[in-house]
């Protein structure tokens, strides 16, 4: 089929003649096919090359199926489809499979060709729905370039009167008004620049997903790195930012996009904050595994996404959904509260000690 084309699976079974059997006949029909003959061996494969798809089966020694299905989660969040392949037929242990997340169930004996057929369907149903996601990002897209466009006219239309007032030389020699309308202008100026910025964000070219490089990486220098980005601003409006984060605490991220993504997160929360309030951004370990950052305001009526820029949101969800994460909202005493999940083992340090 053709939608095996570039496909690669991840097969998992401690029975090496069926594993054999079934990578052949995956391997004819067009899949790259990988094997593992048990779960730990499995995730290791998984770290080191993420697959399209995973079958894996149920009653392997040590870790079972289903543990390995709860193992990858952990890890991927629900970025790869899994379909179990077993010889647990009862009902109790399909449904069992399917409420863990399993995206089908195949019971042994079977047939090859039911297989292909069941892999297919399963790989269709994750290409529709990414691609319903992407219209949703460029219909998102679109209405964010008409916002921040309507938002460029009035800095750009207030310098431009600024100025010509100036050439135009309507207060003769007074220096003092002359100064005023020259310092309005560059503060319109400088509100334009962080528009163009924003717009920068979202002007992508129509389909093009982020191109994430990831890699072991402290995680300390990255919050500090959106602080510092995000300090000015604060200062400007006499906000503080206060970071809290493990100075060990390391992860396999691309530091530069998340970095880049929490200034951002890190900007918008200070825009809608009360002078002389606090906003908060912390990094830890997920009690269910992987990292978790949370971006507090420092009180805002309105709650939920709407409150902060469509921008900076549309940018952290990209980076977000390249590492495999999640991102959730909590409104808690008056303070929106941003919580970003990003999956995968969190090694305690990497690197010499700073």
């Amino acid at each position: 089929m053709s939608s095996a084309i570039g496909k690669r699976i991840l097969l998992v079974d401690d029975e090496p003649q069926l594993c054999y059997s079934v990578r052949e006949f995956l391997s004819r029909v067009g899949y790259e096919v990988v094997a593992a003959e048990s779960g730990p061996q499995a995730l290791d494969l998984l770290v080191e090359d993420p697959p399209d798809l995973i079958i894996s089966d149920i009653l392997m020694d040590g870790m079972d199926g289903f543990e390995f299905q709860r193992r990858v989660q952990s890890l991927t969040g629900a970025g790869i489809p899994f379909i179990f392949l077993t010889a647990k037929g009862d009902l109790a242990d399909r449904l069992e499979g399917l409420r863990a997340g399993a995206d089908d169930y195949i019971v042994k004996p079977f047939e090859p060709e039911e297989l292909e057929a069941r892999i297919a369907a399963v790989l269709n149903r994750v290409e529709h729905t990414r691609k319903a996601e992407q219209r949703e990002i460029d219909a998102l897209r679109s209405r964010i370039l008409a916002e921040v466009a309507q938002q460029l006219r009035t800095p750009v239309t207030s310098i431009m009167a600024h100025l010509n007032l100036l050439l135009a030389e309507r207060f003769g020699q007074d220096q003092a008004q002359q100064e005023r309308y020259l310092q309005n202008a560059i503060k319109d100026a400088n509100a334009l620049r962080e528009l163009i910025q924003d717009l920068s964000w979202a002007a992508k070219e129509e389909g093009e997903e982020l191109s994430l490089k990831r890699e072991p990486t402290r995680v300390a220098p990255v919050v500090r790195g959106a602080a510092a980005n995000a300090a000015r601003l604060a200062r400007e409006r006499g906000i503080e930012i206060k970071i809290s984060c493990g100075g060990l605490l390391s992860a396999n991220i691309d530091g530069n996009a998340l970095s880049r993504a929490l200034a951002g997160l890190l900007d918008a929360a200070v825009m809608v904050s009360p002078q002389g309030s606090r906003v908060e951004i912390s990094a830890v370990r997920a009690a269910e595994g992987g990292l978790e950052f949370v971006i507090a305001d420092g009180g805002c009526e309105r709650q939920g996404e709407g409150s902060w820029q469509p921008q900076a949101l549309d940018y952290a969800r990209r980076v977000v959904r390249g590492h495999g994460g999640q991102l959730s909202w909590a409104y808690e005493q008056g303070r929106n509260k941003l919580v970003i999940w990003l999956p995968g083992r969190v090694a305690k340090h990497v690197g010499k000690r700073a």
